[in-house]
């Protein structure tokens, strides 16, 4: 009898470790971003072209850390869907682009300073000529994940709103 009963704590052992292991594991496919490249836009963008001939550029960062919990995840996919289902034809022109950023990588942790971020958040940057011309930070996205169409009709607007403003 005692040999079953340590035979049933190895294995529950087992078992328990191969879950903690499954399930920080189970986030990485997820990530999309530029961990593993440096991401600056200090005048190195390349702009692409509009349809009215100018080079100006807008791009929606979503900015996150190395340990992102459910709501964080959320947030990004909230914010790619209004981007992807608001702006179909600038993606595909390339005038606006969606892009995760870890602001925990050393060479990213400049956009903290250049955005004045406080917290992880979605921000608008317009490029013009290859450099930055100004920005706004979509800060009610923790205030409104808890409702997708909220949030993305916030995103979608103050988008277009931002788009706009620079005609």
């Amino acid at each position: 009898m005692v040999r079953i009963k340590t035979i049933l704590t190895v294995l529950l052992l087992v078992f328990i470790a191969a879950s903690v292991i499954a399930l920080f594991m189970k986030g990485e496919p997820e990530r999309r971003d530029a961990e593993s490249a440096a991401v600056s836009t200090a005048g190195n963008v390349e702009p692409a072209g509009s349809a009215d001939g100018g080079d100006t550029k807008i791009i929606a960062y979503y900015f996150h850390g190395n340990t992102r919990c459910k709501t964080c995840l959320t947030i990004e996919m909230y914010a790619l869907e209004a981007i992807e289902t608001g702006f179909p034809q600038a993606l595909k022109e390339g005038r606006i682009e969606f892009l995760p950023v870890n602001i925990e990588t050393a060479a990213n942790e400049h956009f903290i300073d250049d955005f004045q971020l406080a917290a992880r958040t979605v921000v608008l940057e317009r490029i013009v000529g290859g450099n930055r011309r100004d920005f706004v930070n979509l800060n009610r996205v923790w205030e409104l994940v808890g409702d997708r169409e909220a949030y993305i009709r916030y995103i979608q607007d103050e988008t277009e709103k931002f788009m706009n403003e620079g005609t």
